[in-house]
């Protein structure tokens, strides 16, 4: 018989719970009754409410890390733009719940895990810029140095294509679930590839 992953279980729960009542709104009773655990094993794994969240925060953007660096691994640098794209919108709709909590937390600075909400984040929008950058240099034959034009995409470019994909998974996912996801890349990318 398969061993249970009560931690699992339990970070699984609270995102069931949050996307229904929200984080504010979510106790540690409703997450302990939706995980099927006793209360202690809820505190027994995670030291409050505040430490499951900081945990279903990082874990969610660690999984979405690991898509984008997987996506990149074996793509060309000119396509990686759309094989990341393609990977990120495909995390977001294996976890909808997720995703909407992401969402919605991403740019709260007032929980106790922002700073690291913050490290994760980051993490990720540094993803995207190293690919939206690696992409420029392809399709011009130059290389990255400090001072052009391929450099001075920042973070802010990464964290443009983030927010571009997370609100176009969202409005796909939510309002247009029929459209086909080579649809939604399509429109993403012509925003950014002009």
């Amino acid at each position: 018989m398969a061993r249970v992953n009560t931690k699992q279980l339990i970070t699984e729960a609270a995102v069931r719970v949050a996307a229904r009542h929200g984080i504010s709104g979510a106790s540690m009773d409703q997450i302990a009754e939706a995980a099927g655990v006793a209360k202690g094993s809820l505190y027994y794994n995670f030291a409050s409410k505040d430490a499951l969240f900081e945990e279903v925060i990082r874990s969610g953007f660690e999984r979405l890390a690991g898509a984008i660096d997987a996506a990149r691994e074996g793509a060309d640098p000119s396509d990686a733009p759309r094989a990341v794209a393609g990977a990120t919108l495909e995390t977001l709709r294996g976890n909808l719940d997720l995703a909407k909590l992401m969402a919605s937390e991403v740019f709260r600075t007032d929980r106790p895990w922002a700073d690291a909400m913050e490290i994760a984040r980051s993490s990720v929008v540094v993803r995207f810029r190293d690919v939206l950058r690696e992409a420029r240099a392809a399709r011009s034959s130059t290389p990255i140095s400090n001072g052009d034009s391929l450099a001075e995409l920042t973070e802010t470019a990464g964290a443009a294509f983030f927010g571009a994909l997370a609100g176009a998974a969202l409005d796909w996912l939510l309002f247009r679930p029929d459209q086909p996801v080579d649809r939604v890349l399509d429109q993403v990318l012509a925003a950014f590839e002009g």
